[in-house]
This record gives C-alpha cells, sequence and structure tokens, in this order.
C-alpha cells in the first residue's frame, strides 16, 4: 500500500469565441477559474464548459453550463443569475451554489452552500412543474428519464473539501477509488483487466489534475493510463 501527499496549484484555460456567446472549457482533469463581468466568480470543474453571452450584465445575467461549476453570485444586479443547463435550471440574486449537469451523466445535482436559490425544470414537465426553493445545507436532484425533482439535506463540509481540491483516500478499495475519482472530476473511466486490479489505496492530494492522481495510483495498482477524447481509460498491467 502507497501513501503520499502532493500539494500543488494547477490552473489551467481554455476560452474561445463562438459569436454570440465566450465560451470556456476546462480540460480533462483540471479545474479553470473564471471571474465574470459582474464580480460573480466560478469554478469550472474538469471536463466542463461554460458559456457566457457577450451581453452579460447589461440586459442580463445568464450563463449555459454543460458539466459541473461552483459559482459565487456577486449581489447588487438589477438582473437575477441565471444558471441553465440541460433539463435544469436555477436563479437567485445573489448566492454561492454548485451545479452538475454532465451531458454524458442522466442526473442533475444542485447545491446551495450560501444565499438562496430558486431551482426549476428547464423543460416542461407532464407531472409537475413546481420550482424548490433552497437554502445553504439543501440541495436538489433530477433525473429527467423518470421525471423526478427530488430537495433533500446535504453536507456542506463535503462540499467545501471539494472546493479546496482537497482529495483524501485512507485504506480505500479501488472500485470505491474510480467511483470517487469519476465523481470528482466528471470524467468517466473505462477499465480493461478489472480483476487484476484490487488493490486498496491511501494518498492525499490537493489541487490536482487528475493526471497526477492517476499515476500514482497507477504505480500502486500496477496499471497503465490515458486520457482520451474526453475519457480516463486504466488498464491493468
Amino acid at each position: 500500500m502507497l501513501f503520499l501527499i502532493f500539494v500543488v496549484l494547477v490552473i489551467p484555460s481554455g476560452c474561445k469565441d463562438d459569436g454570440a456567446y465566450q465560451v470556456y472549457q476546462s480540460r480533462p482533469g483540471h479545474r479553470l477559474s473564471l471571474k465574470l463581468p459582474d464580480g460573480s466568480s466560478v469554478l469550472l470543474n474538469s471536463n466542463s464548459i461554460l458559456k457566457v453571452p457577450h451581453g452579460y450584465h447589461k440586459d442580463s445575467r445568464k450563463v449555459i453550463l454543460l458539466g459541473a461549476a461552483f459559482f459565487t453570485v456577486a449581489p447588487g444586479s438589477v438582473f437575477p443569475f441565471v444558471v441553465e443547463s440541460t433539463d435544469i435550471k436555477a436563479s437567485t440574486m445573489g448566492a454561492s451554489f454548485f451545479a452538475r449537469a454532465y451531458p454524458h451523466e442522466s442526473g442533475r445535482q444542485i447545491e446551495v452552500t450560501a444565499g438562496n436559490l430558486k431551482v426549476e425544470k428547464s423543460y416542461h414537465s407532464e407531472s409537475d412543474n413546481k420550482a424548490e426553493f433552497l437554502l445553504p445545507g439543501e440541495m436538489v436532484m433530477l433525473n429527467r428519464t423518470v421525471d423526478l425533482m427530488e430537495k433533500e439535506k446535504y453536507a456542506i463540509t463535503e462540499r467545501q473539501s471539494w472546493l479546496m481540491g482537497q482529495l483524501k483516500f485512507n485504506n480505500v478499495g479501488f472500485p470505491k477509488v474510480l467511483e470517487i475519482l469519476e465523481d470528482w472530476y466528471g470524467v468517466p473511466f473505462e477499465i480493461i483487466g478489472e480483476k487484476k486490479l484490487n488493490h486498496n489505496f491511501s494518498a492525499d492530494f490537493t489541487n490536482q489534475p487528475l493526471e497526477r492522481v492517476l499515476k500514482v495510483l497507477c504505480l500502486s495498482a500496477h496499471c497503465d493510463f490515458k486520457i482520451e477524447d474526453g475519457k480516463a481509460i486504466l488498464e491493468a498491467n
């Protein structure tokens, strides 16, 4: 069993103009920190896209998210801040919240850490179009396949660890490690020779890209990895 501690800050950048929007895209395994014109800040998770219209803060504060991000919304504007994604929409005059809506995942998730937030389906539901109003420590999970949106409680400390980039494993089995990494980085995994990968793993990482984590993981578990087409592929030696 290998135990290591790494502390490195890596913030890559990716931005392009597609005409109507300024498009920010984070690479698989990397996060991207952004500051919007109204003073709001965004921590864009790995493998995610944020579209910000060129007229942002002039006639609205609406952005489009494909992936996951943490938003700290600046108050004081006459316009509500709106995040719209596949199947779900959130709006607030000032709050801090996490939103997750990856195209390759069926579920959608929004958590509030500060302020209050209105969450609703971005499509017309045949059964229920009622909005949910969230306070700190509350979250919404949505699955359009079954047309169900549920409000629940969650532990804010877990999201705070994610914000600080503190990823910790203490004698965790290999399948669970991959489950955590897939959730943490928003990158799907493909495993070749899974039966050979039965090690337990211990390590602490702070603000590490996925490549660094997988390098240490494969050193312990005797596997090779590559990241391509937005997916992590691991193969046992």
